[in-house]
């Protein structure tokens, strides 16, 4: 439906609906999920500025259109990273969470204005509607929160993190049952009819600190149970009992964590309804048919899913630190939760879908959430790309990460021609064109075409409003790996006064590189073994071509700065690990962490070099035991050193594939 068919049958809705002010108007119900759900579609098939008109003019009429519009303010922030953009976005989150409290806002004005109508009372889709926007807010401003990644940041993030998963729980437990209920009558009235909706079940297990606690399996329409015998980890094949424990169940008949006191449950009714489906009908005669429970429970699902994974991200020593919260995030519920949101007709069905690319095609590979196999994601990645190609052929967005996959494949050449059809696609999307440009400086930086790297991080430093510090001094390293000393030297003397916030790991780390350049001019052999070295940090070298690592290796030898031995010897350990020759890369881990021995800078070196070393020995089980004890050395050790968490957050991943999970650990060797 066209957004201007879906704005003039939203208008024959309202004109026809009990408001007494017209100025007062508000759209609701499904004329709303159908409007945001064309504001999003037009988001995302390039039409920016008219997905923000859109959402521009109902925004005062509808929560699910102010939750719309704060939400693309969350995204152009989380894309740009612009301290502007970030701080609007934080107000304009703000302001919905409180338009959508039950203390104040469209809640309580749902609750006063209709107070008087039969038909307009406060309906229970309304209200959780409003609990879902609410919590989606808040998880959102803590993912802004988490952006500045330190120690205040995160406690901060996860007390905003804790207010929305009290929401999240409730709401969740809530929709749920409505769910089964639901589906419950419709196995009993209509046999084993196919659902209408065609969603994919989802288990949804909540692992606490405190004790576990797990909702019933959500099933098929047509009543089938998928995991009622597996736990969280049924659709993955792994029983609980794998893991030495099983978690307890919690019937969906008992009450939520949050709840004190049982909450009435609506009633079935069969009412004329299309093909006589079930209905819901609240204790004021509202009614929710399937899809609208269908939907509501796509909706709580991007929330749940995408807190889920957000928690399973933070390093144990931060989530130590915020240990408040009670549980630690479940990776694998979050994913499924976001797959069933993404086949919902929710507006955040798309938004699911780009979480799920973003996860496969960013976070799996910078996190080595698979060890080594930064490819393992590609395959999801572009199944969910192929299904998309459809509804959304030209946009921006499903290029960039069509680009990434490509990247992770190595196939270089091919992401860079379509890097540069989402950079043409994107003319109304400037956040989108800066990360393309940012993309395409890096795949030049992978096949050391130093120039074209440094004029991609030269326009970034131009018109980007974040970190210009960072990318003048990855312009600077090009040029001078390029062998235009003058003008990297110039730049690099730049970069300290470009700082904004110290307290920013990457800020830190390019300030103190800078502030050494600045002293001592430096040679070209020094500036391309720290291209070197940010491509390593960033975990690039896996996507790397075999003439591409071959290349790296006869930079680093012509290396004969005697001070930079160190972090020459780490780059060519995960050069030769990427080449396959293990022994080699062993042997320059360890002469990485003794020639660093009484160094006073780069003391991230020996952590990384000890991280590797430690890795290599876990993937085999005869090894394993070595494995272990050098990345808990590489996490208790060493700290204070450059991008320490982001370490911290791989050791985890390493850990929790070799150690919690052997079996998956030796199919991704065997690989």
């Amino acid at each position: 439906m066209s957004s201007a068919a879906t704005a003039s049958k939203s208008a024959s809705f309202t004109s026809s609906s009990c408001e007494e002010d017209e100025e007062m108007t508000m759209i609701a119900g499904e004329d709303a999920s159908q409007l945001a759900f064309t504001a999003i579609s037009m988001m995302l098939n390039n039409n920016m500025n008219e997905a923000e008109k859109l959402f521009e003019k109902y925004k005062d009429k509808s929560p699910l259109m102010s939750a719309g519009s704060s939400f693309v303010a969350f995204m152009q922030a989380v894309m740009s990273f612009e301290d502007e953009k970030l701080a609007e976005a934080m107000l304009r989150l703000q302001e919905t969470e409180n338009r959508c409290s039950s203390k104040g806002g469209w809640f309580k004005s749902f609750k006063t204005k209709f107070k008087r109508k039969e038909n307009c009372d406060e309906n229970l889709e309304q209200r959780l509607q409003c609990q879902i926007i609410v919590a989606d807010s808040q998880l959102y401003q803590a993912v802004l929160t988490f952006i500045n990644q330190d120690v205040a940041s995160y406690i901060k993030g996860g007390w905003i993190l804790r207010k929305a998963w009290k929401i999240y729980d409730k709401t969740y437990h809530e929709i749920k049952q409505l769910y089964d209920n639901i589906v419950h009558d419709n196995q009993s009235t209509n046999g084993r009819r196919k659902s209408s909706t065609g969603l994919k079940p989802v288990d949804a297990t909540v692992n606490s600190n405190r004790g576990s606690q797990s909702l019933n399996d959500i099933k098929n329409f047509d009543g089938n149970s998928v995991c009622s015998d597996y736990g969280a980890d049924a659709m993955t094949g792994r029983r609980d009992s794998d893991y030495g424990r099983r978690d307890s169940n919690v019937s969906l008949n008992s009450q939520s964590s949050t709840d004190s006191q049982p909450r009435r449950l609506p009633r079935i009714n069969s009412l004329p309804h299309g093909d006589d489906l079930p209905v819901i009908v609240d204790e004021l005669g509202n009614a929710l048919t399937e899809d609208t429970v269908a939907r509501l429970m796509g909706a709580v699902s991007f929330g749940y899913g995408t807190f889920q994974l957000c928690l399973s991200l933070i390093p144990p020593k931060i989530l130590r630190i915020i240990e408040f919260l009670g549980f630690e995030g479940d990776r694998d519920i979050g994913l499924r939760a976001m797959e069933f949101s993404s086949h919902s007709k929710d507006m955040k069905a798309p938004l699911s879908t780009l979480g799920l690319l973003w996860y496969h095609t960013v976070i799996r590979p910078f996190f080595s959430i698979d060890g080594d196999a930064v490819d393992a994601g590609v395959s999801a990645a572009d199944a969910i790309i192929k299904r998309c190609e459809r509804e959304y052929p030209d946009s921006a967005l499903f290029l960039f990460f069509k680009g990434r996959s490509q990247r992770l494949q190595t196939h270089i050449e091919e992401s860079l021609v379509t890097y540069e059809c989402a950079l043409e696609a994107s003319h109304e999307q400037r956040e989108i064109q800066l990360i393309c440009l940012y993309e395409i400086g890096w795949s030049n930086m992978i096949k050391l075409n130093w120039k074209s790297s440094a004029e991609c991080f030269l326009r970034l430093k131009e018109e980007s409003r974040w970190s210009k510090a960072y990318y003048a001094y990855l312009t600077a390293l090009c040029f001078g790996a390029n062998g235009d000393l003058n003008e990297s030297y110039n730049l690099m003397k730049q970069v300290p006064g470009l700082v904004k916030r110290k307290n920013n790991q990457i800020e830190a780390f390019v300030a103190r590189r800078a502030e050494k350049f600045r002293k001592v001019e430096p040679t070209q052999d020094q500036l391309v073994i720290h291209v070197l070295e940010v491509l390593y940090l960033w975990n690039t070298l896996p996507s790397c071509k075999t003439e591409h690592i071959t290349a790296m290796q006869k930079e680093c030898e012509s290396l004969n700065d005697r001070s930079l031995f160190h972090l020459r010897s780490l780059i060519e350990g995960a050069l030769w690990r990427e080449a396959g020759e293990v022994d080699l890369a062993i042997q320059c881990f360890e002469e990485a962490i003794a020639r660093h021995s009484g160094c006073k800078d780069d003391q991230h070196v020996p952590a990384y070099a000890s991280f590797e070393l430690g890795t290599i020995y876990a993937k085999h089980p005869e090894t394993r035991t070595k494995g272990k004890e050098l990345l808990n050395k590489a996490k208790d050790l060493y700290e204070g050193y450059d991008f320490e968490n982001r370490l911290h957050a791989r050791i985890m991943s390493r850990q929790r594939l070799y150690f919690k999970h052997p079996t998956a650990a030796n199919n991704t060797n065997n690989k």
